[in-house]
Protein backbone atom coordinates (compact mmCIF):
# COMPACT_ATOMS: atom_id res chain seq x y z
CA UNK A 1 0.00 0.00 0.00
CA UNK A 2 1.32 3.39 -0.96
CA UNK A 3 0.63 5.12 2.34
CA UNK A 4 2.38 2.42 4.41
CA UNK A 5 5.37 2.27 2.05
CA UNK A 6 5.55 6.06 2.21
CA UNK A 7 5.37 6.00 6.00
CA UNK A 8 8.28 3.53 6.14
CA UNK A 9 10.35 5.83 3.90
CA UNK A 10 9.44 8.88 6.01
CA UNK A 11 10.46 7.06 9.19
CA UNK A 12 13.88 6.48 7.62
CA UNK A 13 14.19 10.05 6.33
CA UNK A 14 12.91 11.57 9.60
CA UNK A 15 14.02 9.14 12.33
CA UNK A 16 13.88 11.72 15.12
CA UNK A 17 10.75 13.41 16.42
CA UNK A 18 10.11 15.76 19.34
CA UNK A 19 10.67 13.97 22.65
CA UNK A 20 7.60 12.60 24.41
CA UNK A 21 6.17 15.16 26.82
CA UNK A 22 8.54 17.90 25.68
CA UNK A 23 7.61 21.50 25.01
CA UNK A 24 8.43 20.88 21.33
CA UNK A 25 5.98 17.99 21.18
CA UNK A 26 3.25 20.03 22.88
CA UNK A 27 3.83 22.92 20.46
CA UNK A 28 3.62 20.59 17.43
CA UNK A 29 0.34 19.14 18.73
CA UNK A 30 -1.11 22.58 19.45
CA UNK A 31 -0.06 23.90 16.02
CA UNK A 32 -1.89 21.04 14.31
CA UNK A 33 -5.01 21.46 16.45
CA UNK A 34 -5.02 25.21 15.81
CA UNK A 35 -4.61 24.79 12.06
CA UNK A 36 -7.86 22.84 11.71
CA UNK A 37 -9.84 24.46 14.53
CA UNK A 38 -11.30 26.90 11.99
CA UNK A 39 -10.55 25.99 8.40
CA UNK A 40 -10.31 29.14 6.28
CA UNK A 41 -8.09 30.41 3.47
CA UNK A 42 -6.51 33.22 5.52
CA UNK A 43 -5.58 30.73 8.26
CA UNK A 44 -3.99 28.43 5.69
CA UNK A 45 -1.80 31.33 4.51
CA UNK A 46 -0.76 32.14 8.09
CA UNK A 47 -0.39 28.70 9.62
CA UNK A 48 0.58 26.20 6.91
CA UNK A 49 4.35 26.72 7.22
CA UNK A 50 4.09 26.50 11.02
CA UNK A 51 2.26 23.18 10.80
CA UNK A 52 3.51 21.22 7.76
CA UNK A 53 7.02 20.48 6.44
CA UNK A 54 8.00 21.20 2.86
CA UNK A 55 8.19 17.49 2.04
CA UNK A 56 4.78 16.63 3.51
CA UNK A 57 2.92 13.48 2.47
CA UNK A 58 -0.82 14.15 2.94
CA UNK A 59 -3.73 11.80 2.30
CA UNK A 60 -7.23 12.73 3.48
CA UNK A 61 -8.80 9.63 1.84
CA UNK A 62 -10.07 11.84 -0.99
CA UNK A 63 -6.71 12.89 -2.42
CA UNK A 64 -3.01 12.19 -1.96
CA UNK A 65 -0.71 15.23 -1.95
CA UNK A 66 3.07 15.47 -1.86
CA UNK A 67 4.77 18.76 -1.05
CA UNK A 68 3.65 21.87 0.75
CA UNK A 69 2.94 23.85 -2.43
CA UNK A 70 0.41 21.32 -3.71
CA UNK A 71 -1.01 20.96 -0.20
CA UNK A 72 -1.52 24.72 0.06
CA UNK A 73 -3.40 24.79 -3.25
CA UNK A 74 -5.58 21.79 -2.29
CA UNK A 75 -6.44 23.11 1.16
CA UNK A 76 -7.28 26.58 -0.17
CA UNK A 77 -9.60 25.04 -2.79
CA UNK A 78 -11.20 22.92 -0.05
CA UNK A 79 -11.64 25.92 2.26
CA UNK A 80 -13.21 27.95 -0.56
CA UNK A 81 -15.84 25.21 -1.02
CA UNK A 82 -17.24 25.57 2.50
CA UNK A 83 -18.94 28.31 4.48
CA UNK A 84 -17.54 26.85 7.67
CA UNK A 85 -15.40 23.90 8.70
CA UNK A 86 -14.21 23.22 12.22
CA UNK A 87 -12.35 20.27 13.63
CA UNK A 88 -12.47 19.59 17.34
CA UNK A 89 -9.71 17.26 18.52
CA UNK A 90 -11.13 14.94 21.15
CA UNK A 91 -8.03 12.94 22.01
CA UNK A 92 -4.35 12.67 21.08
CA UNK A 93 -2.37 9.47 21.53
CA UNK A 94 1.37 8.97 20.99
CA UNK A 95 2.40 5.61 19.54
CA UNK A 96 5.47 3.45 20.18
CA UNK A 97 6.79 4.74 16.83
CA UNK A 98 6.74 8.33 18.12
CA UNK A 99 3.75 9.13 15.93
CA UNK A 100 0.46 10.66 16.95
CA UNK A 101 -3.18 9.77 16.43
CA UNK A 102 -5.65 12.61 16.68
CA UNK A 103 -9.29 11.51 17.18
CA UNK A 104 -11.63 14.28 16.08
CA UNK A 105 -15.10 15.38 15.05
CA UNK A 106 -15.64 17.76 12.16
CA UNK A 107 -18.48 20.14 11.36
CA UNK A 108 -18.82 21.27 7.75
CA UNK A 109 -21.25 23.69 6.16
CA UNK A 110 -20.92 23.34 2.39
CA UNK A 111 -21.53 26.20 -0.04
CA UNK A 112 -22.99 23.98 -2.76
CA UNK A 113 -24.56 21.09 -0.85
CA UNK A 114 -27.31 21.39 1.77
CA UNK A 115 -26.79 25.13 2.07
CA UNK A 116 -27.01 26.49 5.57
CA UNK A 117 -27.02 23.02 7.13
CA UNK A 118 -24.20 21.74 9.29
CA UNK A 119 -22.98 18.21 8.65
CA UNK A 120 -20.91 16.19 11.09
CA UNK A 121 -18.43 13.37 10.80
CA UNK A 122 -15.78 11.73 12.94
CA UNK A 123 -12.29 10.60 12.09
CA UNK A 124 -8.70 10.12 13.03
CA UNK A 125 -5.47 11.59 11.71
CA UNK A 126 -2.21 9.66 11.87
CA UNK A 127 0.71 12.12 12.01
CA UNK A 128 4.48 12.01 12.16
CA UNK A 129 6.37 15.16 13.10
CA UNK A 130 9.96 15.94 12.13
CA UNK A 131 12.52 17.26 14.64
CA UNK A 132 11.23 20.81 14.01
CA UNK A 133 7.73 19.76 15.08
CA UNK A 134 6.33 20.01 11.55
CA UNK A 135 4.05 17.35 10.09
CA UNK A 136 5.85 15.18 7.51
CA UNK A 137 3.19 12.45 7.29
CA UNK A 138 -0.58 12.98 7.52
CA UNK A 139 -3.02 10.13 6.84
CA UNK A 140 -6.70 10.67 7.62
CA UNK A 141 -9.22 7.94 8.36
CA UNK A 142 -12.78 9.27 8.37
CA UNK A 143 -16.33 8.61 7.31
CA UNK A 144 -16.39 10.39 3.95
CA UNK A 145 -19.85 8.98 3.21
CA UNK A 146 -21.50 10.83 6.09
CA UNK A 147 -19.11 13.77 5.93
CA UNK A 148 -19.38 14.48 2.21
CA UNK A 149 -20.87 12.00 -0.26
CA UNK A 150 -24.36 11.75 1.28
CA UNK A 151 -24.73 15.52 0.85
CA UNK A 152 -24.07 15.63 -2.88
CA UNK A 153 -27.29 15.82 -4.92
CA UNK A 154 -28.18 12.57 -6.74
CA UNK A 155 -25.14 10.71 -5.34
CA UNK A 156 -26.42 11.20 -1.79
CA UNK A 157 -29.85 9.85 -2.73
CA UNK A 158 -28.27 6.78 -4.31
CA UNK A 159 -26.09 6.15 -1.26
CA UNK A 160 -29.07 6.53 1.07
CA UNK A 161 -31.07 4.05 -1.04
CA UNK A 162 -28.24 1.51 -0.92
CA UNK A 163 -27.85 1.93 2.84
CA UNK A 164 -31.58 1.38 3.38
CA UNK A 165 -31.37 -1.90 1.45
CA UNK A 166 -28.49 -3.27 3.53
Amino acid sequence: METLDTLDAIRIKHPDTPAAGSADEMLAIENFKSFFSSFATDRIDRLLDKTYAGDIYFNDTLKTIRGIGDLSHYLKDSAAAVDDCRVEVLEVTRSENSEHYFRWKMKIRFKRFKKGQDTWTVGMSHLRFNTDGLVVYHQDYWNATDGLFRHIPVLGSLINAVIKRL
